[in-house]
């Protein structure tokens, strides 16, 4: 029998985001199988919170974890994307690997302690989100991008190094019906996610 503990986000913590008679991602894997599974997972947590909340919680009869975080890091930095100043190519680079810079070492060393235990490790990278068309986030759709790309760029050298299985979110949530809003995971993309996860759990 399969335990699987569930960390990170709102990538996996979405049952406020779904309607009343929608599934959450964790309610989809449970319906899906007959595995126990530990939901650390915290709506609005960050790499911090990870390592300050969840890492200690960790049931130690895991056979599986799963790691989805750092989106709401991402967000932390809006506003560097929203900033108006001019700065030259060569300028928004070098601030942008500055500021993925602690992010990264946060990151890795969550990685790490996961990795400590049994090798059954699967990271997530983060989504793009459903930016366009949105008040508030359509003038950084395009830019966002970047950032993303840039972290996942982590996420896939970390899992690398600790030889921990990656799941590309970017190709699972594909369409707006997957987001219940610009940023957070509908019962479909939550019920496509929970899918992808649970085939990882069965190989």
């Amino acid at each position: 029998m399969a335990y699987v503990s569930l960390l990170g986000d709102s990538i996996i913590d979405n049952k406020v985001y779904v309607q009343p008679h929608e599934l959450s991602v964790k309610e989809h894997l449970e319906e899906q199988s007959e595995y126990m599974f530990k939901q650390l997972a915290v709506d609005g947590h960050t790499t911090s919170d990870v390592l300050s909340f969840q890492l200690d919680k960790l049931p130690k009869l895991s056979t599986h974890k799963v790691l989805s975080t750092g989106g709401n890091d991402l967000l932390g930095q809006i506003y560097f994307l929203k900033n108006k100043e001019e700065f030259t190519v060569k300028e928004v680079m070098e601030q942008s690997v500055c500021k993925l810079a602690p992010i990264k070492n946060r990151y890795q060393t969550i990685v790490q302690n996961l990795s400590q235990q049994n090798p059954n490790l699967l990271l997530c990278t983060v989504y793009e989100g459903n930016l366009v068309g949105d008040s508030f986030y359509s003038d950084v759709a395009f830019a966002s991008k970047a950032m993303v790309s840039m972290f996942n760029d982590i996420v896939f050298n970390t899992g690398s190094s600790f030889k921990a299985d990656v799941l590309e979110l970017r190709n699972i949530f594909t369409t707006p019906d997957d987001y219940a809003n610009p940023i957070e995971p509908s019962h479909i993309g939550g019920k496509k996610l929970s899918k992808e996860i649970l085939e990882w759990v069965n190989k």
